[in-house]
């Protein structure tokens, strides 16, 4: 994929019936099922964007063939699933009403996160290029090896949003039983940038992410540096010599060295290093929607649902793979009906 600036243009609107075609001819449930399992089904919350942007929500089902029949006789244009209740909600039994159970632990990785450092002049939910597309991939290939090192989750699905980035489902049974305090501790944890729709400041005091600052070095800063230029490397934070950034280069090559060792030995000082360090963690660090992760009422797109913005299909991504994935890989509506 070549840096050039790429964005869903605006496509007539998706025919309603050939939404509704999809969901009753290709849809698979058992996508679905795999993730959020069976037995609970009848229990989980349902919502629907239709027509008109009327949101809808508060709706349970007793098996996929009720889903699906409601999917293609009812005007949808986006499908989400939520969490499982002690008894299946309804228009008379809201969630406000009924028992929390559990919920998958979750995450949003989206590409206009990072529209106040994205160099690349891409802007917005739509646009994307190979250079700022590397940010939601970096941050899932991150988060995944966080969350499983870290807090030792070992069962972690990952989903194309089907617009503009990647969905984490964690699916360990510990997980789901998390509380809004739990999660809001990890996500704490994971989060080093302050503000981050307005001034991107990061943490000050670095001894906070200790835990984690092999792991940004070995990936963060290092796909940081391998798309740095040599002019950006002159100057500030950086003013890197000529052999400074020769030696680098060449580290880079070496996949048989850890590249932490490198970052460490071509910095003169400590406070500079710590300024690489920040400069570093502002352009490239994860940024999650700490909302989706926190809320355990939060619903979220339906794996193997249609983006009913774009008509690409919300799908599987294997995360060994997350560097050749980009949304134009995903399948689409019209690749069924044609």
């Amino acid at each position: 994929m070549t840096k050039t600036k790429n964005s869903d243009k605006k496509q007539p609107k998706i025919p309603t019936e050939l939404i509704q075609r999809y969901y009753k001819e290709i849809f698979d449930p058992g996508d679905l099922i795999s993730i959020i399992g069976l037995s609970t089904f009848y229990r989980r919350e349902f919502a629907f964007l239709l027509e008109r942007n009327i949101f809808v929500r508060n709706i349970s089902f007793k098996d996929t063939r009720e889903l699906i029949r409601y999917m293609t006789t009812n005007p949808i244009r986006l499908s989400y699933v939520g969490a499982v209740y002690e008894t299946p909600p309804s228009k008379q039994l809201s969630i406000q009403r009924i028992l929390w159970e559990s919920r998958e632990f979750c995450f949003d990785l989206d590409i206009n996160d990072y529209d106040l450092v994205r160099v690349c002049g891409c802007q917005g939910k739509e646009q994307y290029c190979s250079e700022c597309w590397s940010l939601v991939q970096d941050a899932a290939a991150f988060l995944d090896k966080s969350l499983r090192e870290d807090f030792g989750f070992k069962d972690i699905v990952w989903i194309f949003s089907g617009r503009r980035g990647f969905h984490a489902w964690v699916r360990d049974a510990v997980g789901g039983k998390l509380s809004q305090l739990q999660r809001n501790s990890i996500v704490r944890y994971l989060t080093l940038i302050k503000d981050e729709t307005r001034t991107q400041a990061v943490e000050k005091d670095l001894k906070n992410v200790i835990p984690l600052r092999d792991r940004i070095i070995e990936m963060i800063a290092k796909s940081f540096f391998t798309r740095a230029t040599d002019k950006e490397l002159r100057v500030e934070p950086f003013r890197f010599t000529g052999k400074q950034i020769e030696r680098l280069r060449y580290n880079l090559k070496n996949s048989s060295r850890p590249f932490h060792f490198t970052y460490d030995t071509i910095l003169d000082s400590k406070k500079n290093r710590d300024n690489i360090f920040t400069h570093i963690i502002k352009y490239r660090f994860p940024r999650i929607d700490r909302k989706v992760s926190i809320d355990i009422r939060r619903v979220l797109k339906v794996p193997g649902g249609v983006q009913g913005t774009n008509g690409k299909i919300c799908c599987k991504v294997d995360i060994k793979k997350i560097f050749k994935f980009f949304p134009e890989n995903a399948p689409t509506i019209f690749e069924y009906f044609s």
